[in-house]
């Protein structure tokens, strides 16, 4: 996790041009003007560009950005897995609406978490809805080989009161798709909590892992010790053999659905 600023850059680049051009004749100028427009940004920070640009990010603006380079699709060119975080924002306009204390009663909630993919060799940018949940918790994401052996799915992980949630996506024909979504525990704070150990079992019928939720609970649950619940860390989930819901992945739908009757598992 890390703060980008990438317009510095490009300002010190326009400071640079800028001596150039007070220094040399018009047809150097036309030259370096030229040179410095196609140099003064890596890949990388084109690709930032393209997200500020998508998001009407200003250069005021602090905002949170992780980047993460996977194999996602089934080509050989590395893509990169983009996930922002706009807490400033989201506090200012709490501000600047006179919602703060709405803002603060619904455990920071705002669609302020955002996911980008961009896919190697490929110009556009891929999105998904703005994901609602706690701002001052960036998502928090995770590769794995789910639905295919030739795709990398993640799932992120997020808040929302006192509640943590999980989606899953994969990326298929230039598209990302949404393919489930669970809780990973809600209702912290009370004596019996809600919480499930998540499981992505291995099927003998199908190329695609199951999604299997079995009941938990939480290792050293203290709930009078809890100062807040918004803010609850587990020590950690331990599982049962209690299945709570299993899901299987429909490719045609390119969603996980509970089959019919109690689920088989291989």
């Amino acid at each position: 996790m890390f703060w980008i600023k990438s317009r510095k850059l490009s300002q010190v680049s326009f400071l640079f041009s800028a001596l150039l051009i007070f220094g040399c004749t018009s047809e150097v100028k036309d030259e370096v003007e030229v040179q410095t427009k196609s140099n003064e940004l890596t890949e990388e920070e084109l690709m930032i560009r393209q997200v500020e640009n998508s998001l009407g990010i200003t250069a005021a603006e602090k905002y949170d950005i992780q980047i993460e380079y996977k194999y996602i699709n089934a080509d050989t060119l590395k893509d990169a897995l983009i996930l922002v975080n706009r807490a400033e924002h989201a506090f200012q306009r709490a501000k600047n609406n006179d919602t703060e204390r709405f803002f603060e009663n619904t455990g920071y909630t705002a669609p302020h978490n955002h996911i980008f993919v961009k896919l190697g060799g490929v110009k556009k940018l891929l999105s998904t809805v703005a994901i609602g949940s706690n701002v001052k918790y960036p998502l928090e994401a995770t590769f794995l080989e789910l639905t295919s052996k030739a795709h990398q799915d993640f799932y992120v992980d997020y808040r929302i009161r006192n509640s943590m949630q999980r989606d899953y996506f994969t990326v298929r024909r230039n598209n990302i798709y949404k393919t489930f979504s669970c809780p990973v525990f809600d209702s912290v704070g009370v004596e019996n909590p809600r919480v499930y150990d998540i499981q992505h079992r291995e099927s003998s019928v199908r190329i695609a892992k199951d999604i299997a939720l079995y009941h938990g609970e939480f290792e050293d649950y203290e709930p009078s010790e809890i100062e807040d619940v918004n803010n609850y860390t587990p020590k950690g989930i331990i599982g049962t053999d209690k299945l709570f819901v299993y899901f299987i992945f429909d490719d045609r739908t390119m969603k996980y659905k509970t089959p019919m009757g109690v689920a088989q598992e291989e």
